[in-house]
This record gives C-alpha cells, sequence and structure tokens, in this order.
C-alpha cells in the first residue's frame, strides 16, 4: 500500500540544492526537530503545525511515532542526476501551460519520464511533462522533501514556509500530493 504524501520540489525541476543546506532550512524553521529519529526520517518540528495548513474539521494528524504505525515524518530526497517523477495522486490531470486547457490524452505509457513530450490536443504545443501544469497533483525535480502520512488536499504549506524556503535556498518551491508511488 501507498504511502499518502506532501512533497515538496524546486519550481525549476532541474534546480538541486545540497541535502546538508535544505535540511538546515528546515531545522533552523524548525519545521523538523535537528536530529533524525531514524535513517532519513525526521518528526516535526516545534513550528510544523504554524507552518502547513491543515484542512477540514478535524485532521487526525499522528505526530509521534509511538502512537502508532502511520506518523506524520519528513524525509529528504537523495539528489539525482536526472529529474524523476517524485508520485502523483489519482485525480491527476495536467493543464497546458500554453493554452491553459485540460490536456485530454496525456497519459501515454511515459508519462513519468519527465523529457517525454506531451501534446496539447487543445493548440498542438508540445510540452515535457515535467513543464506542464499539475495543479499540485504531480511532482518531478533532482531533489526534495516529503512529509509522510498527509493525505491529498489534507495539508497545504503557508507562505511563510514557501518564503523560508526561498529565502535560504534562492530559488522558488512548489509542492504536491501523492498517493501513488
Amino acid at each position: 500500500m501507498c504511502t499518502p504524501r506532501l512533497i515538496f520540489f524546486p519550481a525549476n525541476a532541474n534546480q538541486i540544492i545540497s541535502t546538508e543546506i535544505l535540511l538546515s532550512a528546515l531545522i533552523k524553521s524548525e519545521f523538523v526537530h535537528d536530529t533524525a529519529y531514524s535513517d532519513n526520517h525526521f518528526l516535526p518540528g516545534e513550528n510544523f503545525l504554524s507552518l502547513l495548513t491543515f484542512l477540514g474539521c478535524s485532521p487526525n494528524i499522528n505526530l509521534h511515532p509511538d502512537e502508532g504505525e502511520k506518523h506524520c515524518s519528513i524525509s529528504l530526497y537523495e539528489i539525482t542526476t536526472e529529474v524523476n517523477c517524485f508520485g502523483y495522486t489519482n485525480t491527476v490531470n495536467p493543464k497546458c501551460p500554453d493554452c491553459k486547457k485540460r490536456i485530454a490524452d496525456w497519459k501515454t505509457s511515459s508519462w513519468q519520464i519527465p523529457e517525454k513530450n506531451c501534446i496539447c490536443d487543445k493548440c498542438q504545443t508540445s510540452t515535457p511533462y515535467a513543464e506542464l501544469n499539475w495543479k499540485h497533483e504531480c511532482a518531478f525535480g533532482r531533489c526534495g522533501f516529503e512529509v509522510n502520512n498527509i493525505y491529498p488536499h489534507e495539508a497545504v504549506p503557508t507562505d511563510q514556509l514557501l518564503n523560508i524556503l526561498e529565502k535560504d535556498t534562492g530559488f522558488k518551491w512548489d509542492y504536491s500530493y501523492s498517493n501513488n508511488i
């Protein structure tokens, strides 16, 4: 079974940042605790709940591993030499960055290969899959991090968190949900 996740990645899929700099930004902002509780898994820090906005009447977020198996943790991705698809939702449906319309026939056998092109059925623009407008339903990148056990649209990052990431890394960040991969 796949773990639902909230994924953070640079807005430019080719951008990279060292895991040390990224981890330092997350620790400094108190989004994560300063020590990993297990290999590359960090527990939410003191500001975690103020840097994410949880939606709905009463979200059930487990912040401690001793309270059950499915707890919230933050993991950093290893930097890769090529852009990868980090995850996507069951409701993923991209829009063309040129005409802004939903692409009907986007899903091919190679859609998770970032450098492959998708042809918009409305305006015939050819765009690499990694550059389509996924509306926070799919993530492509070479580096980033994930918050485990957050369901799609259960939480959104605050502007403050996105601003912290941009200030400390020097580039804009985006986010996506995943309940696949």
